[in-house]
């Protein structure tokens, strides 16, 4: 179809359309918080410490918990966390996987396992964790672990559900082992599901891990929260809540979100 002066214009007009809202929306982004941020500088003038902290008292803080004398804290609760989401993520392919393979366990995984992890509260399974493991590492990584796991089960299933039933049959067509079916032809589609449920799981195993850790533990931000309280140190709490906000989004921008876009493409599945 030849393009036509009219035809032109109305896509110039939408293209310049398109470029103001996109700076409009990048402008409030910016706008929003610098307000809120000037706004708590303002008030917390004339609170108290312990009511409101000045932005500089926890910017400082901050930097301290990520970059200075108390920066093992972070990266504890930052190793803990790794190791939950990965032993998590293995723990509910497995489950998944033998209630795929095995229909015989489909109940007993989908109806007993999936509903009795999703409903334990995380204080339940902290306080457990402490009877169990006493104030340890082995502790707050059971907590985190059995919390994660339903959130890496869920991904999984619902991604068996959403694969290509042609490439299915097609797989059939070579093999009827349900194993191998499996292995060789969903396991790869399910990698920008399995990749979902690590992005999911590692930003609320970050919200767990300071509930474990407030309870059980020697080391990590949970326990940096729990002294703060007792101290009544809130720039110190309000620190821990940036840390974790800084740590989860550069994890997204930096590392999730190039990796499924790379996963989807592969699995050809689209963006997720």
């Amino acid at each position: 179809m030849t393009a036509t002066p009219e035809t032109a214009d109305l896509a110039g007009v939408r293209a310049t359309v398109r470029k103001r809202r996109s700076r409009g929306s990048l402008l409030l982004a910016f706008a929003v918080p610098m307000g809120l941020l000037v706004l708590w500088w303002w008030t917390s003038r004339s609170a108290r410490p312990v009511d409101l902290p000045a932005p500089g008292l926890v910017l400082q803080r901050t930097w301290d918990l990520l970059f200075g004398i108390e920066a093992d804290q972070s990266w504890t609760s930052f190793a803990r966390i790794i190791v939950a989401v990965v032993a998590a993520l293995l723990i509910g392919a497995v489950l998944v996987a033998l209630a795929r393979v095995l229909p015989v366990t489909e109940s007993l995984v989908g109806s007993i396992v999936l509903p009795f992890l999703n409903s334990v509260p995380a204080l339940g399974w902290a306080i457990l964790g402490v009877v169990w493991f006493g104030v340890s590492n082995t502790s707050v990584i059971f907590v985190l672990t059995l919390i994660l796991i339903p959130f890496c089960m869920v991904n999984l299933w619902e991604g068996l559900r959403a694969l290509d039933p042609g490439l299915q049959e097609m797989g059939r067509s070579f093999t009827r082992s349900s194993a191998k079916l499996l292995v060789r032809v969903q396991s790869p589609m399910l990698i920008p599901y399995a990749l979902a449920a690590v992005r999911l799981s590692f930003s609320v195993g970050w919200k767990v891990a300071l509930i474990a850790e407030f309870f059980g533990a020697e080391a990590g931000l949970g326990l940096v929260m729990n002294r703060a309280r007792q101290s009544f140190d809130t720039a110190t709490v309000f620190a821990t809540v940036i840390v974790v906000l800084i740590v989860v989004t550069v994890a997204e921008r930096a590392i999730f979100d190039p990796l499924a876009r790379i996963a989807a493409r592969r699995a050809g599945t689209g963006a997720i």
